[in-house]
């Protein structure tokens, strides 16, 4: 006997099974653990030297009510004719350095398992479901694509840019829609001329060019 891994019916115990099944590394190294845990929890003026400062723009975040990281964010402005759309998503490089432990843990796993109440990360929860999630009031270190779109939803320009980005809020998927509905919660009402009628808009213009296309 290697290993006891407890009762069988137990749900940890079934994913623990699945995991061996699977050879999917569910424990971290100690190296890698340590390298997460040296990690500041902060953002300092060094970081922010050679970013775009985008803390200005209205991004927000919006995932399914049981999300628990926040790995893209988006922003929009409205112009005279059409739409300045940006879309920004965690700098995970910023933390993970290349041949580095924690670098090499991620090459090993590829990608985040899911489980219908839990996940199998890629990175340590310190990374993983802290400082490389976009969280909410957090200034947190992004790569972005701003794109220009006509009124059409036709894609003028874009440029990427590594940057610094602080979210308003995190939204849920049905939070999103009941404001845009007419029944905002208390914390998507500040938000729904500035951000989310707009990026429906933008939506819906896009949704006009992808039908011009034909795909």
């Amino acid at each position: 006997v290697s290993e006891v891994l407890g009762n069988a019916t137990d749900p940890d115990v079934e994913i623990r099974v699945a995991a061996i099944q699977f050879n999917l590394p569910y424990e971290f190294s100690p190296a890698a653990l340590a390298e997460a845990g040296e990690v500041p929890l902060t953002v300092d003026s060094q970081d922010l030297a050679d970013r775009e400062d985008l803390r200005h723009l209205n991004f927000v975040t919006i995932d399914g009510e049981t999300a628990k990281d926040f790995d893209d964010a988006v922003a929009i402005i409205r112009l005279e004719k059409g739409y300045r759309l940006w879309v920004a998503i965690a700098d995970v490089a910023h933390y993970v350095a290349s041949g580095s432990a924690l670098d090499a843990e991620a090459r090993n796993r590829g990608n985040s398992t899911y489980f219908p109440d839990r996940v199998v990360p890629m990175l340590p929860d310190r990374l993983s479901g802290d400082l490389c999630s976009l969280h909410e009031g957090v200034t947190r270190p992004c790569i972005a694509v701003e794109m220009k779109l006509s009124a059409k939803g036709e894609k003028i320009s874009h440029r990427f840019v590594r940057g610094i980005m602080r979210s308003l809020a995190s939204l849920s998927y049905e939070e999103a829609q009941a404001a845009i509905d007419g029944n905002p919660s208390e914390r998507a009402s500040p938000l729904v001329e500035t951000v989310l009628t707009p990026l429906y808009a933008a939506y819906e213009a896009l949704k006009i060019a992808r039908e011009a296309r034909q795909p």
